[in-house]
């Protein structure tokens, strides 16, 4: 459900409450000095009410010079911002929301930020921002949230969070209270997932445990998407590992370390079929690769030398533009496009030489598609 659809154009313009000297005071992202610290004001409430982005609050706030001769912001520090990505959302019975930090931007940009706060909706319209030390709550994005207790507390479960603050082989946890606020690190053990996010949590109908599926997992061989289904007893919290499905996975990458370029051969091809579309032709590829694009060899990417049928891409699935499918003796080979690399998955068993050619007819494709020398990484 897209939540910003139900927004108006009032909620969207800030009030007289927020004046140009409020909003510098506010704009940036701040962290709580104190567990469940009310952090709540006029500027923050009017940034989560709009969904405003920090380039368009300042837009509202910036000197009249700046608007006089058109200067940009481009923040070099980080901003609060009331449209995330990452972010959780838990509605609770008695109509209380709970929306749990998240994340504004990429990592790669200089105003990147991951946010440790809570923001609670009441029913009467009501808001409170409530920050919390790093201390308490690091920061998290990309965790799920799932009432338990009778909604006395939200489980908070993974994080991608920031690359030096990543535990691999650790699943972070965290307890709120939906009454005191107060968060509470929790540990747990067993057969623990590990640095888990982007997955899905469900409450079991006996209420007792949480299952888990889906989303990626921080490994020793980097980001790779979780494939086992996980229960979490919420009594002891320990971990049970419900399914391990053996399924064959590798990767293939330029042997120098580079990121690939499909997606610039995808924009090529898209040009050449389209030339009435407006893109260029003439892009910045050749020079990439240090040579003419192959385009057939990108073409038959996904085609490996083995009796085969191409699955259609299903619009509706989120994220599925990143993965290619075919079906061999009616078992799924998924393509994945990680940028650095593609991952293979071969969702059921195959025959170890059906494998290893289309392991082998990838490795060669790949190679003449960037014009330089890949490697296959089989992963555990």
């Amino acid at each position: 459900m897209n939540y910003e659809e139900d927004l108006s154009e009032e909620h969207r313009e800030p009030g007289p409450e927020v004046t140009p000297k409020l909003f510098r005071k506010w704009q940036k992202a701040v962290r709580g000095s104190t567990v469940a610290e009310d952090m709540t004001n006029p500027v923050w409430l009017w940034l989560f009410r709009g969904r405003v982005d920090p380039y368009h609050a300042h837009e509202r706030f910036k000197s009249r010079l700046g608007k006089v001769f058109g200067h940009g912001d481009y923040p070099s520090e980080a901003r609060w911002a009331g449209c995330r990505m990452g972010q959780s959302r838990t509605e609770l019975a008695d109509g209380r929301v709970f929306w749990i930090a998240g994340e504004h931007e990429d990592y790669y940009d200089p105003d990147f930020f991951i946010y440790n706060d809570v923001i609670i909706e009441h029913p009467d319209g009501d808001v409170q921002i409530i920050g919390y030390p790093e201390s308490s709550f690091r920061p998290t994005d990309f965790h799920s949230a799932t009432a338990i207790n009778n909604d006395q507390a939200i489980l908070l479960i993974g994080n991608v969070g920031y690359a030096d603050e990543r535990d691999v082989g650790h699943t972070q946890i965290y307890l709120l209270d939906t009454t005191s606020l107060v968060l509470t690190e929790v540990s747990s053990s067993g057969n623990l997932p590990g640095w888990i996010s982007k997955h899905d949590a469900r409450l079991a109908s006996d209420l007792g445990s949480i299952v888990v599926r889906g989303g990626d997992i921080m490994t020793k061989d980097g980001l790779l998407e979780n494939i086992d289904d996980w229960s979490l007893s919420l009594p002891d919290f320990v971990w049970t590992r419900l399914t391990m499905r053996k399924w064959v996975r590798f990767q293939v990458s330029r042997s120098d370390g580079l990121g690939l370029h499909l997606w610039q051969y995808d924009m090529r091809r898209f040009a050449l079929e389209y030339p009435r579309a407006g893109v260029d032709q003439e892009d910045d590829l050749v020079e990439q690769i240090g040579g003419e694009p192959n385009m057939d060899a990108f073409n038959s990417l996904y085609n490996p030398p083995v009796d085969h049928l191409t699955v259609e891409r299903d619009p509706d699935e989120e994220g599925d533009w990143r993965a290619m499918r075919i079906l061999v003796d009616d078992v799924c080979v998924r393509y994945t496009d990680d940028m650095e690399y593609l991952t293979v998955t071969v969702e059921g068993e195959l025959p170890e030489p059906v494998i290893e050619s289309i392991a082998s007819d990838l490795q060669s494709k790949l190679s003449h598609v960037e014009n330089s020398e890949c490697h296959i990484k089989w992963l555990e």
